[in-house]
């Protein structure tokens, strides 16, 4: 193929905090991505040999807020509703875990 041999790229980036963005992922005829990380990590890229793959300083270190909130792929509504499932379902455990705890309190008196 003109591309060349499908191969595995392989970075060892680190960050201090996941406030900033702390390197640049650059894949060229692709675009980049931006790694905020508190800590080391080693990520594998699959690419072919004539794509040009870049590990870089990141050319944008604040990260805009609204890509802070979960979903933020999602439309706003669909975001919203897995936010209010996701701390339903946290005070059902939580409720749960209060009755368990009763429960015990019980049995060992």
């Amino acid at each position: 193929s003109e591309m060349g041999n499908w191969t595995e790229r392989e970075f060892k980036v680190t960050g201090n905090s996941w406030d900033v963005n702390s390197s640049d992922i650059s894949v060229a005829g692709f675009g980049w991505l931006s790694l905020g990380l508190k800590g080391r990590a080693t990520l594998k890229l699959w690419t072919y040999d004539s794509v040009e793959v870049v590990l870089r300083e990141p050319l944008v270190l604040d990260r805009a807020p609204f890509l802070e909130r979960p979903g933020f792929w999602l439309p706003q509504t669909i975001s919203d509703a897995i936010g209010n499932q996701s701390k339903v379902e946290a005070r059902k455990k939580q409720q749960l875990d209060e009755e368990d705890s009763l429960m015990l309190q019980d049995v060992t008196v």
